[in-house]
């Protein structure tokens, strides 16, 4: 008994070896099929590889292209409602014994013009109906002649499709915008370490002059302890930014579909200039006639009149023409095949009024979809007036970062200049170094955030959020 049990455990613990040894492997292809992938965009990524990869990869537009065709495919089959249904059918009967008529002859006597004597004719006569064993095929069809529901239902599933278009293509447009939003995160997270090492140089360049300071007694202890306090600051920054840039970086990997630990450099963007915006009144126009989400609304409503137009139909009959050609392997009949056909029509009596509830509820859904459509309307202004606003209130950013970065370009310009005559000490060159790249950051910022608000407008009004060339700098 306790060597079986030995043996069962031996056994288990080589099956869960070989699963992690399986693990393992599978692990190791998927990172070697991420690699090959990414091996053909070299060691930088640009914004447009980027776009291309998440066109190719992301998962949620996988799932929209699934489902725009499942969508298709139900058209289809409900096109197929239209055309004959053709069937085979046969089969093989077999009986425990014959089954036999019998026919009464006791009445048959009178029509003899000589009486007959009894016993001569039997009382009964019996005759075979069907043979004990028997088999049967034949082909069958059936189309539908008058069935008002498939025209309707035909109907809604062709605008069920132009609905999963239209998911399609805007799911298309919001990850676009996402993956940009992700890409110029980590650019302006990259922007920002810069600054952030020329403000820890300064820190540690006032450290150091508190030290020496400090001993020959020209400040007191707890002044060279707040320096030292500047720099561990200035240090957990630096590592926020760090532990802020590797998350960003797994967000962006997670959106491409790909290994959230693969290690990668982005191609730095040069956002091009601003271009004055169309009146507020131009963009909603544009928006009431190509948003994607009022267009999915509105035809979600016609969808509900055809809902509406189905539950009328069920109170009409349906005629339905059939024929086929059918064998019969009995030798009582003359003739074993013969052809048929038929015309057949149903129409509901009665079924517990529920053709009358249908209708009934048919009509509110398309009453709800009406809310809807009207509620979309009125969110489809405000959501367009808020892009908008975004964008003049980026566009001012923008502005304001622009005057800041080309002063301190100037001033980072003059501190050079009074480096080289040693008129300032490091630690000045240094703040005001890390103030440029700081302001540089801001600028860079700025116009990474102009960019996503034009794109989030682009899309309120149905438009592409990024132009080709990788700048989004017109409506």
């Amino acid at each position: 008994m306790k060597k079986k049990i030995l043996l069962l455990c031996l056994s288990l613990f080589i099956l869960g070896c070989s699963n992690q040894d399986t693990r393992k492997n599978i692990d190791k292809e998927n990172t070697l099929t991420e690699k090959e992938y990414l091996k053909k965009y070299g060691d930088t990524l640009s914004l447009e590889e980027i776009l291309e990869i998440n066109r190719d990869r992301n998962l949620d537009l996988k799932i929209k292209q699934l489902e725009r065709e499942i969508a298709t495919l139900d058209k289809k089959i409900t096109f197929g409602n239209f055309l004959p249904s053709i069937n085979i059918l046969g089969g093989y009967t077999k009986l425990d014994n014959n089954i036999d008529i019998n026919i009464d002859t006791s009445s048959l006597t009178s029509f003899f013009p000589i009486p007959i004597p009894p016993g001569i004719l039997p009382n009964s006569l019996s005759s075979r109906l069907v043979d004990e064993s028997f088999y049967t095929y034949g082909v069958g069809a059936q189309i539908p002649i008058f069935v008002p529901s498939l025209w309707f239902l035909y109907s809604a599933r062709q605008k069920g499709e132009k609905i999963s278009e239209l998911v399609e293509n805007l799911t298309t447009k919001l990850t676009t915008l996402q993956v940009t939003g992700e890409y110029y995160y980590i650019l302006a997270l990259q922007s920002e370490e810069k600054y952030l090492l020329d403000d820890l140089k300064a820190a540690k360049e006032l450290e150091r002059k508190a030290k020496v300071s400090l001993k020959v007694d020209a400040i007191l202890p707890w002044e060279l302890d707040k320096a030292s306090t500047l720099v561990k600051a200035k240090e957990s920054s630096l590592r926020n930014n760090q532990r802020d840039l590797l998350v960003a970086k797994m967000n962006l990997m997670k959106s491409l579909n790909l290994s959230p630990l693969t290690n990668f450099t982005l191609e730095d963007v040069e956002v091009g200039n601003i271009s004055p915006l169309p009146p507020l009144d131009e963009c909603i126009f544009q928006a009431i006639s190509g948003n994607e989400v009022l267009k999915i609304t509105s035809l979600s409503k016609d969808i509900s009149k055809d809902v509406k137009k189905i539950a009328i139909s069920n109170f009409l009959p349906k005629i339905i023409l059939g024929g086929g050609y059918i064998n019969n392997s009995n030798e009582i009949f003359a003739d074993p095949s013969f052809l048929y056909g038929n015309v057949s029509g149903i129409l509901s009596i009665f079924n517990g009024f529920k053709n009358v509830n249908e209708y009934k509820k048919a009509v509110r859904q398309q009453k709800i979809s009406e809310l809807k459509l009207e509620k979309e309307f009125l969110t489809t202004v405000i959501e367009t007036t808020k892009a908008y606003n975004n964008v003049v209130k980026s566009m001012e950013m923008c502005e304001i970062a622009n005057l800041n970065f080309k002063a301190e370009e100037g001033k980072l310009r003059q501190k050079k200049v009074e480096k080289k005559v040693d008129m300032i000490d490091d630690e000045e060159y240094f703040k005001t170094l890390a103030s440029y790249n700081q302001a540089l950051s801001l600028k860079k910022k700025a116009d990474f955030q102009y960019e996503i608000a034009l794109g989030a407008l682009n899309i309120a009004m149905g438009k592409e959020p990024l132009k080709k060339g990788e700048k989004n700098n017109e409506i």
